[in-house]
């Protein structure tokens, strides 16, 4: 189910693993984002997700077309304890297409363990303290990549997994973080 709004469609914002959604155009705010990131409660709501579309193209064209997402940035948990995730092209030097990653904040002081629980409806995320965000900066993180396509250097990433061009899953969680 999706919403269409005035203007180009660029993305799609999904709700909770794609229960809901609505097309974003050129002229979104950050509230867009931190009023139902604001909501999160681990349970529902627990998720979002948001997708540039490919240039030119609808949701919808997307959804009859059966392309794969292999852009998107997405956050789960709790409103004061939250994960975000990143799946982008790369990862050719492990011989995959695209990389799907935790986004944390660089640390110097080696705070990797994955030690902190975030709560999600079937299960608990292990992430690292860098790696907790709140309501508030994740606004601001998904408001970069609706800008720009891409989150701000000053952020680290782990990768977790990824695909390669022929769609298969390959586990990189014992990847070096970037």
């Amino acid at each position: 189910m999706s919403e269409q709004r005035s203007g180009r469609t660029t993305h799609v914002l999904k709700y909770n693993g794609g229960t809901f959604s609505i097309e974003l155009g050129a002229r979104s705010e950050k509230q867009t984002f931190l009023e139902p990131l604001s909501r999160f409660n681990g349970e529902k709501p627990w998720a979002l997700t948001l997708v540039p579309l490919p240039e030119g193209m609808s949701y919808d064209e997307v959804l009859n077309r059966k392309l794969e997402e292999t852009r998107f940035l997405q956050a789960g948990g709790n409103a004061d304890r939250m994960t975000i995730e990143i799946r982008q092209p790369g990862g050719q030097q492990w011989g995959v297409e695209s990389v799907w990653s935790v986004v944390g904040h660089r640390s110097d002081d080696g705070g990797r363990e994955l030690d902190v629980p975030i709560k999600l409806p079937r299960s608990t995320q292990m992430v690292a303290r860098s790696e907790v965000f709140d309501a508030e900066e994740a606004a601001d993180l998904f408001m970069d990549y609706y800008k720009t396509g891409e989150i701000p250097s000053s952020y680290s990433l782990r990768p977790i997994g990824g695909w390669t061009a022929d769609g298969a899953w390959v586990d990189l969680r014992s990847c070096a973080t970037s």
